[in-house]
C-alpha cells in the first residue's frame, strides 16, 4: 500500500535545503545510538553559533557577535562547573558603581536574552569589589578580600556549586586583600597573595606606604577551609610591596615543581608554602618608564596580561603602567617564561601588532594565545583603542591579526574561554572612558572553514560519553569520539576565573593519549603541579585544529561538575505551521477478567487479566513548548499525523512502550496504532511522523537518550535522526517529523508513566506486557510467583503467560526499563559491585538508574538486552542452562542464543 507524503513540499525542500548547507558546514557526527560509557555527555544546542552571518575573512581571522546587553559591569567573570558563567564588581544596572555585592548568573544555553540571567544577593557586609577567586574542592566559589564596607573588611564570601546562593565564611583573612591573586595549591588549599589597604598606598611613596600600613599584602596567606593561616616566613616587599606596584594582582601560577610561581612588575619570584613558607626572587625586566615606542616599552607591570599556555611555560605580553590612572606608553613586547627548569629562562618572542595595556590574554585548546582590547595608552580612550583582536602561534612565535571588536576593553574589562570554544568578553571601566553593561563574542578561527569558495562553520568532534568525569593523577581514563577528521590533540583548559587582565585559574595541560575506534584512553597528569586540583575543560581536537566543545570535568580530589551538557550547533529554523486540534478523550481502561481493579472510564482495549487498567503508558512533553504528542482524536486511521496539543492526559496523548527489534515501540493508547515514519520515500530530514498499524519495522523502532532533563528519541531506520516538533514551533497543532539529532528542545520530551488504572487480581492471567523467551532453551524470564521483595532473583521458568512473566516498557534515562507486571519491580542489575561479568539480576523498585535501563539490539531472530551500565553487557542466562531456575545474570555480549530473547508482544 502506498503511502500519501502530506509534507508541504516546497517547505521541506527549502528547510532540508537549509539543513544541508549547514550540515555541510557543521559536520552532524553519528555517534553511536548506545553510548560506549556510562556517562553520556548532554549535547545542547548552542543559540551562541546559530544564525550566524559569517564573514570569509572568518578562516584566519575569526569573527565578533556584536554588542550585546549585560546587566551589569563585569568586572570579574569566570565559567563555573555547572557550564553557568558568574560575573559581578558593580551593581546591576548601574556600571559605573564600584560594588561587588551583586552577582550575575548567565545560562550560555539560553542565549544572551535578558532571561537568561538570574542575579543573586552577596552580603551587605562584604564587597567583592577588586576581589580574588579560585574553587574549593566541592565546586563552590571562594571570593575573598576586596573594598571595606561600612567598617566591614577582611571578609570572604561562597558561591556554592548549584550558583544560586551567595554565603559568607567565617574565617577573616589576616590582612585587608585589595587586587590580590588567589590560586588552588596542589593539596587543594587556597593560597592569597599581594593585595593592599583598599586605595592607599603603592609607587609614589614605596616607603611611606610600608611606614602607614598600607601595604597590607605583603605576607601570604593559606586557607584550609576552615581557617587561614599566615605564612610569616614568606613576607617579601620584593615579591608583594609597593614599589612599581609589585602588590597589584600578582601573576602567580603553580608551577611543576609543585611552589608558586609570579611575576610582580619587574621581578620574579617562587613561593614555597611549605611550614612558615619562603620567598625567592629574581629580575625580570626593567620597570615601567616612559617609551618612544611601544616596541621599546618595557612589557611589565598591572597593565600587562599573561598565561600559561603549556605547563611550566608562560606568556606575558603588553603593559607598562603603575595603574589605570599613572601610566605610559603601552607596550607591545612579548615574552615568553619558561620555569620546567632550575632557573626561569626569560626570552623574548615576536612583539605584537600593537601596544597594549590593561588587554586580555586568553589560551585557546589549540595552544595559541588570544589577545583582546586593550589601549595604546595606559587606559586612554579615542584614538589609542584598540578594537583588533591577534592571535600568537607558540609554534612559531609570530601573531596573526583577527577580527575586531566594537567596544573598548581596556581596564575593569574580563575575557573567558566558553565551552563552546567561543571567548566572551564583558565589562570595563568603573572607572575609566567607558563603563561598559554590555558584552560581546569572539569567534577564533578554528571554529570556521571554507567550503566551495564560502566561509562556514567547521564541522566539530563531539566527545560523545565518559567513563568518569572524575579524573585522578596517573590514573587513565576513556570516553568515546565522534569526528570526521580522527583525533590530533587531547588537552585539559582550566575553567577561567578572571579580573583585571589576569586569569587565576585557566592553563592548558596537552595529554598523551591512545585511540581505538572511536574510544579515546587518555593519561592524566600525574601531580597536582601540572594539574592543580580543580575543573577543566577537556576539549579534542581534530586533524584540523578544530575542537570539540569542551566537557567539564574534575580533576583530583574534588567533587564531580554537576553536569555534563556540552553546547552543539544546532539546524536553522524551518518554516510550515501544522493544523489546530483539540486535547482530550474518552478511553480508560477496558474491564479485564480474572481480577477485580479500578480504571478510567470510557472506551479502550480488553486487558486479558487484571481489572480495568485505564490509560498506562507514558506522554511525551516537548521541552521547547510543554505541550504533549498525540494523535486526532477519535481517528484510528493510520496516516494520521502525530502533532503536539495542550496536555489533557487523554488516552490519544498517552503511549504504551513495547520493546521491538532496534529499540521500542510507541503505541497511542487510543488507537492502538504504532508512533510510525512515513515511508513514501528513505527516512530523512523532513520526513513525517504518523500513526500506522504496528508491524515491528524500524521505522517504528525507537531509543532514547538522556539530554537536557529530558529524552531525545532516536529513529532505528537512519543514522542520527531524532524526533522533532517542527520548525521549533512553540503552537498547538504542529507537526512532528525526524530531524539530525543536536540537542535542541524541540527535540527533548519528557517521558512521564501515567497509569489511571491498577490492579488487585493477583496474578491470573497477565496484566499487559512482554514475555522475555530465552531463544536457547524457550523459558521465559520470570520472578517468583507472589513475591514482590526487593532482591528476589529472575530466572528462566517454563512459559505461562502469567504476570510474574510478563514485562512493561517505560522509557528512562539511557534506554527502557521493564517493569514486572506482577510486582510493579524494575528488571536490575545487582550493585553489590561493580557491574561486571556475573553480576546478578533481580527485581528492585524502579529508580530510574542506568543499572536498570536498557536498549535493545536486533540479533539471530530475537534481542539482545544491552545495559545503560556499562559497556558492552548483556542479559545474559548463566552458562547457557537450558535448566528451569537458571539465573539471569550479565555477561559481555556475544549474540549467543542464552542472550537472545523473543518479545512477543501480548494483547494489551
Amino acid at each position: 500500500m502506498t503511502r500519501r507524503n502530506v509534507a508541504d513540499s516546497r517547505a521541506r525542500a527549502r528547510r532540508t535545503a537549509l539543513l544541508s548547507a549547514t550540515m555541510l558546514a557543521t559536520g552532524f557526527l553519528n555517534p553511536a545510538q548506545a553510548a560506549k560509557f556510562g556517562i553520556v555527555v548532554d549535547a545542547v544546542q548552542d543559540p551562541l553559533l546559530a544564525n550566524l552571518a559569517i564573514p570569509d575573512s572568518a578562516p584566519t581571522m575569526g569573527m565578533w557577535s556584536g554588542v550585546r546587553d549585560w546587566p551589569m559591569n563585569a568586572i570579574h567573570m569566570g565559567l563555573l562547573p555547572s557550564g553557568k558563567v558568574v560575573s559581578f564588581g558593580t551593581a546591576a544596572g548601574n556600571p559605573g558603581v564600584q560594588d561587588g555585592r551583586t552577582f550575575d548568573i548567565w545560562n550560555p544555553y539560553a542565549g544572551l536574552a535578558a532571561g537568561s540571567h538570574v542575579n543573586l544577593p552577596g552580603i551587605t557586609r562584604i564587597n567583592s569589589f577588586c576581589a580574588a577567586q579560585a574553587f574549593q574542592a566541592d565546586g563552590s566559589l571562594l571570593v575573598s578580600g576586596g573594598i571595606f564596607d561600612n567598617g566591614n573588611d577582611k571578609g570572604s564570601v561562597v558561591l556554592n556549586t548549584a550558583a544560586n546562593g551567595v554565603s559568607a565564611i567565617g574565617a577573616q583573612l589576616a590582612n585587608d586583600r585589595y587586587y590580590s591573586t588567589m590560586l588552588t595549591l596542589p593539596n587543594g588549599q587556597q593560597v592569597i597573595v599581594g593585595g593592599s589597604y583598599p586605595y592607599l598606598g603603592g609607587w609614589a611613596d614605596p616607603q611611606g606606604s610600608i611606614n602607614n600600613g598600607w601595604m597590607t599584602g605583603t605576607t601570604p596567606e593559606v586557607y584550609d577551609g576552615g581557617s587561614w593561616r599566615s605564612l610569616f616566613g614568606a613576607n617579601s616587599r620584593d615579591a608583594f610591596g609597593p614599589d612599581f606596584n609589585r602588590f597589584w594582582y600578582p601573576r602567580a601560577w603553580i608551577a611543576p615543581n609543585g611552589r608558586v610561581f609570579g611575576i610582580s612588575s619587574e621581578k620574579m619570584w617562587t613561593l614555597d608554602p611549605a611550614g612558615n613558607g619562603s620567598v625567592t626572587t629574581l629580575p625580570f625586566k626593567e620597570p615601567q618608564r616612559n617609551a618612544g615606542n611601544a616596541a621599546d616599552a618595557p612589557n611589565v607591570g598591572p597593565a600587562s596580561t599573561a598565561v600559561m599556555y603549556e605547563p611550566g611555560k608562560i606568556l606575558q605580553v603588553g603593559g607598562n603602567s603603575y595603574s589605570n590612572g599613572e601610566g605610559f606608553l603601552s607596550s607591545s613586547r612579548a615574552t615568553v617564561v619558561d620555569i620546567n627548569g632550575g632557573t626561569p629562562a626569560v626570552n623574548d618572542t615576536a612583539a605584537m601588532n600593537f601596544g597594549r595595556a590593561w588587554a586580555n590574554a586568553t589560551v585557546l585548546p589549540n595552544g595559541q594565545v588570544a589577545v583582546t582590547g586593550g589601549s595604546k595608552w595606559n587606559d586612554r580612550g579615542g584614538g589609542d583603542v584598540v578594537l583588533a583582536s591577534e592571535i600568537w602561534n607558540p609554534g612559531n612565535g609570530r601573531w596573526s591579526l583577527g577580527a575586531s571588536g566594537a567596544v573598548y576593553r581596556g581596564y575593569h574589562s574580563s575575557a573567558i574561554l566558553l565551552q563552546n570554544g567561543a571567548l566572551l568578553l564583558a565589562g570595563g571601566g568603573a572607572p575609566g572612558p567607558v563603563n561598559n553593561q554590555n558584552a560581546e563574542i569572539f569567534y577564533p578561527p578554528y571554529l570556521f572553514a571554507t567550503v566551495n569558495g564560502r566561509a562556514a562553520l567547521a564541522p566539530r568532534p563531539q566527545i560523545v560519553s565518559l567513563n568518569t568525569t572524575r579524573l585522578q593523577y596517573g590514573q587513565a581514563m576513556q570516553f568515546e569520539f565522534a569526528s570526521q577528521n580522527g583525533v590530533a590533540q587531547v588537552v585539559l583548559i582550566g575553567l577561567s576565573q578572571t579580573t583585571h587582565s589576569f586569569n587565576f585559574t585557566q592553563r592548558r595541560i596537552p595529554l598523551g593519549f591512545t585511540q581505538t575506534d572511536q574510544t579515546v584512553t587518555l593519561q592524566p597528569p600525574a601531580s597536582g603541579a601540572v594539574a592543580p586540583p580543580g575543573y577543566y575543560q577537556l576539549v579534542a581536537l581534530d586533524r584540523n585544529g578544530v575542537p570539540s566543545p569542551g566537557v567539564i570535568v574534575a580533576m583530583g580530589n574534588v567533587a564531580a561538575p554537576p553536569q555534563t551538557a556540552t553546547p552543539i550547533v544546532g539546524t536553522p529554523a524551518g518554516t510550515g505551521t501544522g493544523g489546530t486540534g483539540t486535547g482530550g478523550g474518552t478511553a480508560g481502561g477496558g474491564t479485564g477478567t480474572g481480577g477485580t481493579g479500578t480504571g478510567g472510564t470510557g472506551t479502550g482495549g480488553t486487558d486479558t487479566a487484571g481489572g480495568t487498567g485505564g490509560t498506562d503508558g507514558v506522554t511525551l512533553k516537548a521541552a521547547h513548548s510543554g505541550l504533549c504528542l498525540a494523535v486526532p482524536a477519535g481517528n484510528n486511521a493510520d496516516g494520521a499525523l502525530v502533532t503536539q496539543q495542550p496536555c489533557t492526559g487523554g488516552a490519544e496523548q498517552t503511549w504504551r512502550v513495547r520493546a521491538t527489534a532496534g529499540g521500542n515501540a510507541y503505541v497511542n493508547a487510543a488507537s492502538g496504532k504504532c508512533m510510525d515514519i512515513s515511508l513514501e520515500r528513505a527516512v530523512a530530514n523532513g520526513s513525517r511522523i504518523w500513526q500506522w498499524a504496528c508491524h515491528g519495522g524500524t521505522n517504528q523502532a525507537w531509543t532514547s537518550r538522556a539530554q537536557n532533563g529530558g529524552n531525545a528519541l532516536v529513529t532505528a531506520a537512519a543514522a542520527n535522526l531524532c524526533l522533532d516538533v517542527y520548525g521549533v514551533s512553540t503552537q498547538a497543532g504542529a507537526a512532528t517529523v525526524v530531524w539530525g539529532c543536536w540537542g535542541g528542545g524541540n527535540q527533548t520530551f519528557s517521558i512521564t508513566a501515567t497509569s489511571s488504572g491498577t490492579s488487585s487480581g493477583g496474578t491470573a492471567g497477565n496484566t499487559g506486557g512482554m514475555p522475555l523467551r530465552a531463544a536457547h532453551s524457550g523459558l521465559c524470564l520470570s520472578v517468583p510467583t507472589g513475591n514482590n521483595n526487593d532482591g528476589a532473583l529472575v530466572t528462566q521458568q517454563p512459559c505461562t503467560g502469567r504476570s510474574e512473566q510478563m514485562w512493561r516498557v517505560r522509557a528512562v534515562a539511557g534506554g527502557s526499563a521493564l517493569v514486572n507486571a506482577a510486582s510493579g519491580k524494575c528488571l536490575d542489575i545487582s550493585l553489590e559491585r561493580a557491574v561486571a561479568n556475573n553480576s546478578r539480576i533481580w527485581q528492585w523498585g524502579c529508580h530510574g538508574g542506568t543499572n536498570q535501563a536498557w536498549t535493545t539490539r536486533a540479533q539471530n531472530g530475537g534481542n539482545a538486552f544491552v545495559t545503560a551500565a556499562a559497556a558492552n553487557l548483556c542479559l545474559d542466562i548463566a552458562g547457557a542452562s537450558t535448566q528451569t531456575g537458571a539465573a539471569a545474570i550479565m555477561w559481555a555480549c556475544h549474540g549467543g542464543g542464552n542472550q537472545t530473547f523473543a518479545t512477543t508482544q501480548l494483547t494489551q
